[in-house]
């Protein structure tokens, strides 16, 4: 074979592998926290061991130092314990499980877990995510919708937890391989987006992103999901669009206020990127205003499929890409009395979005 050929060979394969979305797998996890986390290590071992390669080695090189280094200096700087076992005691028992299951060294997977804080630590806040809510009418369930857009070093495994208490409080959670949480919905019509914000400050022993979102997923309505977010301390600087079956709220939390976060322009819905947009802002991100400009043309009138529309545009030419090659997935939830996740496991405008439903 020539150089031509293989270099065409090459050119081929590159491309095959860049536009073909990996497939989402979906994992159901029953039993007790423990044993949930040891089928979740067990089932997806080998997605893990990738994964948190890849990372440990992102975080040596971004920081010129090594990983075991970075680590033991954050935890011994920070203690989330006490803020985990007050409000989401379960979670402990769960992440020893996966660690177990995995074979992964139980601080290893607990820094993992708390990704948003060690950024916010080392200073490297990666701006991500675009979230919609859209509030129930007489013609269509609330909608909540959100391209997460993590760091490439998460890519690669979509993964849905379909967790089943034993009090029958049913989530289905979009995450990675490993990871606890990054956004989901609960059978009771219960929906969670999380987008960063740049952290105005950082408290070392407040309740970290990963777990205040399965904290609201244990909620059972509106009221009990909205509490939780004032009720804990928060360590680090995130907006969630908790979305129930009459609306979606918009909240932006940091370590010292929580702010709920209204459009001025509409009460039909609300929206959120990664700016603090109640106290005057001094600075947008691009997806933001690519946002407002797409839910403005649309009079403030989303129905589903304005939402696809709006989570895959790719406008790189104008250098407004809501959906990027950072979009690791794309979902939509409805939040009506039979709730459904609309998901894309890759960015929307070229993966077909999967629906889930609860049994």
């Amino acid at each position: 074979m020539g150089i031509f050929q293989r270099a065409c060979l090459l050119f081929l394969l590159l491309w095959t592998t860049c536009s073909v979305s990996p497939s989402l797998r979906v994992i159901k996890l029953e039993g007790s926290p423990y044993q949930r986390g040891r089928v979740h290590g067990h089932l997806l071992k080998n997605e893990i061991h990738e994964i948190l390669n890849n990372w440990q080695y992102s975080l040596a090189s971004r920081h010129h130092d090594s990983f075991d280094s970075l680590k033991c200096r954050f935890l011994r700087h920070t203690d989330y314990d006490k803020a985990i076992e007050t409000w989401t005691p379960e979670l402990m028992d769960e992440i020893r499980g996966i660690a177990d299951g995995a074979g992964i060294d139980y601080n290893t997977l607990f820094l993992f877990q708390i990704g948003e804080e060690l950024d916010a630590y080392y200073k490297t806040i990666h701006p991500k995510c675009t979230a919609i809510g859209v509030h129930k009418t007489d013609h269509q369930p609330t909608l909540l919708a959100q391209n997460m857009d993590p760091p490439n070093v998460l890519h690669g495994f979509p993964t849905v937890l379909h967790i089943v208490d034993s009090n029958g409080l049913e989530t289905f959670i979009y995450t990675a391989p490993g990871l606890i949480a990054l956004n989901g919905m609960n059978n009771r019509g219960i929906g969670v987006t999380c987008n960063s914000l740049a952290p105005r400050s950082i408290k070392k022993t407040g309740l970290p992103v990963a777990f205040v979102v399965r904290g609201i997923l244990k909620q059972t309505n509106t009221d009990s999901a909205v509490s939780f977010i004032h009720s804990i301390e928060h360590a680090n600087g995130q907006n969630y669009i908790v979305g129930g079956p009459q609306r979606a709220r918009s909240f932006e939390c940091s370590t010292m206020e929580v702010n709920e976060f209204i459009p001025s322009e509409t009460q039909a819905l609300t929206y959120h990127t990664n700016h603090y947009l109640v106290d005057a802002p001094s600075q947008y991100c691009s997806r933001l205003l690519s946002l407002q400009e797409e839910i403005q043309k649309r009079d403030y009138d989303l129905a589903f499929d304005d939402i696809k529309r709006i989570l895959s545009l790719n406008m790189w030419d104008k250098g407004r890409p809501i959906c990027n090659p950072f979009t690791y997935g794309s979902t939509i939830m409805i939040l009506s009395d039979k709730p459904e996740l609309y998901i894309a496991p890759g960015m929307p405008d070229r993966t077909p979005y999967q629906r889930l439903v609860f049994e």
